[in-house]
């Protein structure tokens, strides 16, 4: 999700982001936009304002080229009215290198947004300062309105508002004073402000930016202000998540029914829903791991013990208490983590806002459980540098990325029921393995998911009746907010 804060100069944006990032405000990560450049290294640390904006022009540069055929119309329309109003030279191009950046970090935001909450608050409906306040062209409704329809629009837009006389006195106060008040007398500096309260105003009536507006009266500069003002923000993030897209997961053991259940939940919500099915337990290779797929079957008749479910399915100590693995399954268990954190996160970023998400399977938050993490905390621990050390603190990142699905359900039914139906399948599981993943079910850990456990050993349509009830119940805000 990402959440952009627009308003004038001092009005209090960036205060009310980087509040926003401290813990137990939001029940999700958040980060500023600004963070995903900064996390890089030779970065980390970095705080001076020139260096990170210069920093920032390179890094999303690339993301800038990925959209700009997306955002053209936008991009011109821009680069149009700079053309034709900004007040000097050196204005235009550096407004020019403003439009490019902060249309390359919208991407990178949206990319970022599918397991994390994006705080903006130099963001793409900010520019209109550049294009219409620091601009000697007329503040004209329908431009505005031009402005909105085409620019790339965040999920949420904050508009942070506050006296003009508190604005004023602010931005006299600053050291770091924008450059374009920079030298004004306090009249000056009031006109322009002014002309942003008009403009702003004015700009948040346009659909685009009202069907996702949020309006904050800041009435002075107290505590009690700001921090009323960021519970507010809180808690409209927090229903916008709970009311917008979802991530539904089906877990258990094999044969515990799964794909019967998804496929009946998809052809049902898929009548009034735009649902996406994916299968996260047997995610599809990426570019960077086809190779590896195809030498894998060798490795693996070099290397038998090392295969995959025989480590798994070892007996000898618990999978959160193992320090060493065979290299061959820690390199796939690294393989598997990043294929299923690209598909879930690409799925994400290909859905629409309100799209229901269906998973086969999910990364539970236990060590050794069944998708989930395999080289345990131990074996990252670990006292010496080793090259399963460094995969197993690879993997723990990729899991730790992964968006926590807003509902689970847990499929389990009695061993001998799942002996059963394995054997009567087509494409059978060894015995061994059905046994070894019954038993690692009960594991399962999803936290800060809503989990609900069901018995399958029932009548299937009892089964699947108790399952669209549940999921009826958590969409029903969303689709009261629909209608």
């Amino acid at each position: 999700m990402i959440v952009e804060f627009i308003g004038c100069s001092g009005a209090g944006k960036t205060t009310l982001a980087n509040e926003l990032i401290s813990p137990h405000r939001l029940s999700r990560p958040a980060v500023r936009a600004f963070d995903l450049v900064t996390d890089r290294p030779g970065l980390r640390g970095v705080e001076d304002p020139t260096v990170i904006n210069l920093a920032a022009d390179i890094v999303s540069f690339p993301s800038f080229l990925r959209v700009a055929s997306r955002d053209s119309r936008f991009v011109r329309f821009a680069f149009d009215r700079l053309r034709r109003h900004a007040p000097t030279t050196f204005d235009k191009w550096n407004y020019v290198l403003n439009v490019v950046r902060r249309v390359g970090m919208h991407e990178m935001s949206r990319r970022a947004a599918v397991d994390r909450t994006v705080l903006v608050d130099e963001g793409v409906v900010l520019l209109a300062y550049h294009l219409f306040v620091y601009s000697d062209g007329v503040v004209d409704t329908a431009d505005l309105d031009r402005f909105a329809r085409l620019a790339p629009m965040p999920d949420r837009v904050v508009y942070v508002r506050a006296p003009l006389d508190l604005l004023v006195e602010r931005a006299m106060r600053r050291s770091d004073r924008r450059r374009e008040l920079v030298g004004r007398s306090r009249a000056e500096v009031r006109d322009c402000l002014a002309r942003a309260v008009e403009m702003f105003d004015a700009l948040v009536q346009s659909p685009p930016i009202r069907e996702r507006l949020l309006t904050l009266e800041i009435a002075d500069g107290s505590i009690e202000a700001r921090d009323a003002a960021v519970r507010q923000v809180a808690t409209a993030i927090e229903t916008d998540r709970r009311q917008g897209r979802r991530v539904i997961a089906f877990v258990g053991s094999e044969a515990s029914g799964k794909s019967t259940v998804v496929s009946a939940v998809e052809d049902w919500l898929g009548q009034e829903r735009d649902v996406r099915r994916i299968h996260v337990g047997k995610p599809p290779s990426t570019l960077l791991t086809f190779v590896p797929h195809v030498l894998l079957p060798a490795f693996r008749a070099l290397f038998p013990r090392q295969r995959l479910v025989r480590v798994e399915t070892r007996p000898e100590r618990e999978p959160s208490e193992r320090r060493s693995f065979p290299p061959l399954f820690a390199a796939r268990a690294v393989m598997l983590a990043y294929e299923r954190s690209v598909l879930i996160t690409r799925t994400l970023g290909r859905s629409s806002r309100d799209a229901i998400v269906l998973t086969d399977r999910y990364p539970s938050s236990a060590p050794g459980a069944p998708d989930g993490p395999q080289l345990s905390p131990a074996a990252r621990n670990g006292g010496r540098l080793s090259a399963t050390r460094w995969l197993a603190t690879l993997e723990a990142r990729l899991y730790a990325r992964m968006p926590r699905p807003d509902l689970v359900f847990h499929l389990s039914a009695p061993l001998d029921v799942t002996l059963a139906r394995n054997a009567a399948r087509e494409k059978t599981e060894p015995e061994r393995y059905v046994r070894a993943r019954h038993a690692l079910s009960a594991t399962l850990r999803f936290d800060g998911s809503e989990v609900h456990r069901i018995d399958t050993d029932r009548d299937l349509d009892t089964v699947i009746a108790d399952v669209k009830a549940t999921i009826a119940e958590a969409l029903a805000p969303a689709e009261a907010r629909r209608a």
